[in-house]
């Protein structure tokens, strides 16, 4: 098999590299996210000006539980820092609206990309009766429509009886409803 490529669409395609090369980065993620029955207020690791890279024990996540009334006893972040995704979990008692603050021993090493990982969000949550709760977020990391303050699915007419907005839900193809089967086809007549 041969491929002619023209002079135009090499050129094309070499602006097309380094265009991508120059590409701006992710935003930052904005605080304070709520993620599930948390809110998290930052989310930051440290330089260590010596050698350019995050220092140790340096992953700060500050967060409060959101959930009145309710107190939680273990919560797993996913945190993605420079392309890197690092899983860790906090254990105690959190009690609603109270601030956290906690430092892991995370990361430490990885080459330095400032001071705010990617991504920063709860995994599972679980409260002191048990209970797991599993955020959904959407495309763009936000939670999805139609998840409660405890992060669980909202039921129809949703905690207070008021039915959630109608028209479509925002965030995408991903968070709109299963479509609908469609209606069977009628029975042939009798004759």
């Amino acid at each position: 098999m041969r491929l002619d490529v023209s002079g135009s669409a090499l050129a094309a395609t070499i602006a097309l590299l380094a265009g991508s090369a120059n590409a701006q980065p992710m935003p930052a993620q904005q605080f304070p996210y709520k993620s599930g029955p948390v809110t998290i207020t930052s989310c930051t690791v440290n330089e260590d000006k010596s050698n350019s890279t995050v220092s140790s024990n340096s992953l700060r996540i500050n967060y409060f539980p959101n959930a009145e009334g309710r107190k939680l006893t273990s919560i797993t972040f996913r945190v993605r820092y420079a392309g890197t995704p690092v899983t860790v979990t906090d254990t105690g008692s959190f009690d609603y609206n109270a601030p956290i603050t906690h430092q892991f021993n995370l990361l430490g090493g990885h080459a330095w990309a400032g001071p705010s990982p990617e991504v920063c969000r709860v995994l599972t949550a679980t409260f002191d009766n048990g209970q797991v709760v599993n955020p959904h977020y959407g495309p763009e990391g936000a939670m999805r429509p139609g998840m409660t303050d405890n992060g669980a699915p909202q039921q129809p007419g949703g905690p207070d009886g008021a039915m959630p907005p109608a028209g479509p839900p925002p965030g995408g193809p991903d968070s709109a409803p299963a479509p609908q089967a469609p209606a069977p086809a009628p029975a042939p007549a009798a004759t």
